[in-house]
């Protein structure tokens, strides 16, 4: 071959490469600007509850197919790598109980953050949300405890505790869009305060036939966790490997073990301040777009006929799961708000006026993960349990409603008292400053 044909045909190839390399290069960016995009809409509070709505919605259609078995059969089955791991768990149980690790530790990274630099790092500013939680928390309880005690289905009294972290903020940013900082600080803090109590609900009264010795290892492995972290000797990847056989341990040992979570999460954090949001914005999307998703669709499947609904005890819990959110939620967070105002004296901030704090607690009706969970652990399959479900869908969709004409509707101005003639206006000739702050303008 001529020596100007093989400088022609290496030419050629050498451009036949360059090109295949260029589009692989193109490709390649394309994939990873989607991965970016998507991983970008799985943060944010709006996703987390539109991806709880959606997989609802669809867990609820499957499971009322006509003819259709296969939502109980998927759910139910004992998953294949169960037995190699000497465990006997199903789908649903590796959901709840392994993937909701994640949720949880989410909920711990926001826990640190929040005592280290945000609501909770002052006790005056957390009080009021705190203490709205815990009452939150017992009135519903006492609301369900009057309408079922002595009948079926009473040891169901944590079920309308708890309020949905993920869903209710996502509820929030979609009713209020536009809605102050406080507003949303307020509901996370006050969710997350509640969330920490019904968690220690969970394990402390409906975690049955504890086994003591895998639950001592557990603790111990936790309280190494906590240790190591406090003298700054615990990398990521110890904390990573004690959460998981403390997590072994607690299914072993009875013991709910999804909120090992919350101490992953509260350990796994750097220290350093400003750093505490590196670890949310990593787990944020897994949990918005898969985690919370599969976990409404495994449980939220409710057969609306045939699952015995229509009976005397399940309509009971049905009514008094709705009624102890949907009037006791904000009935007890609007009065605790207000008795911490009260009693804090003229000085004290309340950060939001009362309409907020009504549509704040109404929101907080919505409720699906800690609720759900205490519902598998406190009820048995069939009747009361369908009851409980029903009851926390409709408090869940009224709470919704509620809110979103709470937070939409327009706030009438407050009128403007006159000076009379001859007299100057309050607070113009500069003797008496006006009281109200900056919270004191709207709803919002």
């Amino acid at each position: 071959m001529p020596a100007d044909s093989r400088s022609r045909a290496k030419t050629a190839r050498g451009k036949t490469a360059h090109g295949k390399t260029a589009r692989g290069g193109a490709a390649h960016g394309r994939a990873e600007a989607i991965a970016r995009r998507v991983l970008g809409a799985g943060r944010g509070d709006r996703s987390g509850g539109i991806g709880l709505a959606a997989a609802a919605a669809i867990a609820l259609v499957w499971a009322n197919w006509p003819g259709s078995r296969s939502y109980d059969a998927t759910w139910s089955a004992i998953a294949p790598w169960s037995h190699a791991l000497g465990l006997k768990l199903s789908v649903r149980d590796w959901i709840n109980d392994g993937l909701m690790v994640g949720f949880f530790t989410l909920v711990g990274l926001e826990i640190r953050r929040e005592t280290s630099e945000g609501e909770l790092r002052s006790g005056r500013r957390s009080a009021s949300p705190i203490l709205a939680a815990g009452a939150g928390m017992v009135l519903p309880a006492l609301i369900y405890l009057a309408a079922v005690q002595g009948h079926p289905g009473a040891g169901g009294w944590g079920i309308p505790m708890a309020t949905d972290v993920a869903f209710a903020l996502g509820a929030l940013a979609l009713v209020a869009p536009r809605g102050s900082g406080r507003t949303r600080v307020f509901l996370m803090t006050l969710a997350v305060a509640d969330d920490i109590g019904s968690v220690i609900v969970l394990v402390a009264f409906y975690s049955a036939d504890v086994a003591w010795v895998p639950l001592v290892g557990g603790l111990g492995c936790l309280a190494a966790m906590g240790i190591l972290h406090l003298r700054r000797l615990l990398p990521w990847w110890a904390c990573v490997a004690l959460g998981a056989l403390s997590w072994w341990a607690f299914v072993n040992a009875g013991v709910e073990p999804a909120v090992v979570g919350v101490a992953v999460g509260l350990c796994l954090v750097p220290l350093p301040q400003g750093e505490h949001q590196r670890g949310e914005r990593l787990l944020e999307p897994f949990v918005n777009l898969a985690i919370l998703p599969l976990f409404a669709l495994a449980n939220v499947g409710l057969r609306l006929v045939g699952s015995g609904l229509g009976s005397g005890a399940a309509l009971r819990v049905l009514v008094a799961v709705a009624v102890a959110r949907l009037v006791g939620k904000p009935v007890a967070i609007a009065a605790a708000t207000l008795a911490v105002t009260r009693l804090a004296g003229p000085g004290y901030d309340p950060r939001l006026d009362r309409r907020a704090v009504v549509g704040v607690g109404a929101l907080a009706s919505i409720g699906f993960t800690v609720p759900l969970l205490i519902i598998r652990a406190a009820l048995p399959d069939g009747p009361l349990a369908a009851g409980a479900t029903a009851g926390l869908l409709i408090a869940t969709a009224l709470g919704f409603a509620t809110g979103a004409v709470l937070f939409r509707s327009p706030t009438r101005p407050r009128p403007t008292r006159l000076a009379r003639p001859g007299r100057r206006a309050r607070g113009v000739s500069g003797k008496r400053r006006s009281s109200a702050g900056p919270s004191s303008g709207g709803l919002l």
